[in-house]
């Protein structure tokens, strides 16, 4: 009985999943490892209208992808690592990868996690008091000293590398000195539309990076058509500006007058009559 009733429920949930799948713009997975309930539930109601987020059985969900039967989609299963949840979204990735990295906030460290970033902390006084502080803020490796009644960091120091994990001691510190060095928030796997899987890296691409690498590939691919003298509608106008030029050059250099060199070849003439000026005995 238990067995029909959990192979009814499988199949809702399947069914479902596929519906939203089906009805939705795009399909994006997200990470909730450490994403307190609280801030989920924000996030939830700050995509009500846009997108409806469900945490999900990844078994439940790879066979939802298996009877779309979309080759593309099933890319997706990549992206099921620890605990995730699907959004069904009216909206392009891209958008929709922006709102999510929005929501996501400043946390301090409670010890035990790894540094997504360098931990740098400047060279300057802190808003503490001096006293036992400046002992511990040592312990935990950080060149702390006392200066004119504050407490002040002596030199610019990286207090835990990238992908380091984060000792107590220096989680402790950090919290003192009021730095917070993890972001809490769903994180962004990747997203599905119209046969394309959309990886974090590339939806992570700004507006303006986008523009300064189509500017970049433009400029390459005119470069390559010069070099390789591939005539087209971009070149053809540089071309004839080259050839122009170089018609110009070569009529100057044999003297020959044309009507477009003529001003030229007389300003060329006056500065040779000038530069020979000097050098004529004078009554010559």
């Amino acid at each position: 009985m238990k067995e029909n009733r959990f192979s009814e429920y499988k199949d809702h949930a399947i069914k479902s999943l596929s519906e939203e799948i089906r009805n939705s713009k795009s399909i994006a997975l997200v990470g909730i490892e450490r994403v307190p309930g609280r801030q989920f539930q924000e996030i939830r109601r700050a995509l009500r209208g846009k997108a409806k987020i469900k945490v999900v059985k990844k078994t439940f969900l790879k066979r939802a992808f298996e009877e779309m039967n979309i080759e593309a989609i099933r890319g997706m299963e990549n992206y099921m690592d620890g605990p995730v949840a699907a959004i069904f979204s009216k909206e392009n990735p891209f958008k929709l990868f922006r709102e999510i990295e929005s929501s996501r906030t400043k946390a301090p460290a409670k010890g035990g996690e790894t540094a997504p970033e360098d931990i740098v902390l400047e060279a300057k006084p802190t808003s503490l008091k001096p006293g036992p502080v400046v002992g511990e803020l040592q312990k935990a490796g950080i060149p702390a000293s006392i200066d004119q009644g504050k407490v002040v960091i002596r030199k610019e120091t990286v207090l835990v590398k990238k992908g380091e994990k984060i000792s107590r001691e220096k989680a402790i510190a950090m919290a003192k000195l009021e730095i917070m060095p993890l972001e809490i928030g769903l994180d962004f796997r990747a997203a599905y539309e119209e046969g394309i899987v959309f990886d974090k890296s590339v939806l992570g691409t700004s507006t303006q990076d986008f523009v300064n690498r189509l500017v970049s590939g433009h400029s390459m691919a005119i470069g390559l058509s010069l070099h390789i003298n591939y005539y087209n509608r971009e070149t053809a106008p540089i071309f004839i500006s080259n050839a122009y030029k170089n018609a110009i050059a070569v009529s100057l250099a044999a003297s020959y007058p044309t009507k477009e060199n003529i001003k030229m070849l007389l300003a060329k003439g006056n500065s040779i009559a000038k530069s020979l000026e000097g050098k004529v005995p004078r009554g010559a």
